[in-house]
């Protein structure tokens, strides 16, 4: 259950967008309830740049920096009476924007061969000793193992995470709202990298996509590509948005099925 203050804060961004809306109507100055919002809700950013800072090896700071660009983005798009919360709305294009950043941070990256060679090394190291003795090895077994420093293996693991923007198996099995595939989707407009071990995931991907109905097609592209919201997607196709979201979730749910195979090892 959402906390008091977490209440109040809700409360109090509604009110607040209320009178927004109405200065903007009126063209009077809306720079401070605009600035009033973002600090009020700063904490959805922080959130979202919590759980990726874990995934990837950048600085929380940054990622935080690059989220508040979509929050601004969020508190200029947001229609409060479109009958959902502020949060709801913002959490996405946060995630967006961090994930746009860290695929431009990605392609200029330079990674070591040497250090995903280790990974690669490493990873398979593991997996045949917990197949043998049941326990994956500590990092100071495998690190003796291999014949390298904690610091050089660490390395390796940045390197790897780096290059992964996205394991299409967390983003694709057991998701059951349109928001929680956003991972996924994001990955489909960018090409993996060439070292990806989900490389063949994302073209048998991309393949699945090809074979979609042109409709089905063209909402990925506007949601995907040009990134509009629901709200947007309900008015070019003159539907309403509970339509757009059950539409949305059968295509998703569709190559969710058509790739758990893959996913799965069956």
């Amino acid at each position: 259950m959402p906390s008091r203050e977490t209440r109040d804060i809700v409360t109090e961004t509604r009110q607040l967008f209320t009178v927004l809306i109405r200065n903007r109507h009126q063209n009077d100055d809306t720079f401070d309830l605009r600035n009033r919002i973002v600090e009020m809700n700063s904490r959805l950013v922080r959130q979202v740049a919590g759980r990726m800072v874990r995934r990837y090896s950048l600085d929380f700071d940054d990622l935080v920096q690059i989220g508040s660009l979509g929050l601004i983005k969020a508190v200029d798009r947001f229609d409060p009476h479109a009958g959902y919360a502020f949060s709801s709305f913002a959490v996405p294009l946060i995630r967006g924007e961090i994930l746009h950043y860290l695929r431009d941070r990605v392609s200029l990256v330079r990674v070591s061969r040497r250090l995903l060679e280790l990974h690669s090394r490493g990873a398979k190291l593991q997996e045949a000793m917990a197949s043998r003795s049941g326990r994956p090895l500590t990092e100071t077994e495998l690190c003796a193992a291999l014949a390298i420093t904690p610091m050089r293996w660490q390395q390796a693991c940045q390197a790897k995470r780096s290059l992964r923007l996205c394991s299409l198996d967390q983003c694709i099995v057991g998701l059951d709202t349109e928001d929680e595939y956003l991972p996924l989707l994001d990955l489909l407009s960018a090409p993996p990298p060439p070292e990806d071990d989900n490389a063949e995931l994302h073209d048998h991907l991309q393949h699945l996509i090809a074979r979609l109905g042109a409709d089905a097609q063209r909402l990925l592209k506007w949601r995907v590509v040009d990134g509009l919201s629901q709200r947007e997607l309900a008015r070019r196709e003159g539907v309403s948005v509970r339509v757009i979201s059950r539409r949305l979730r059968a295509i998703l749910q569709q190559l969710q099925h058509q790739l758990s195979p893959m996913v799965s090892g069956e």
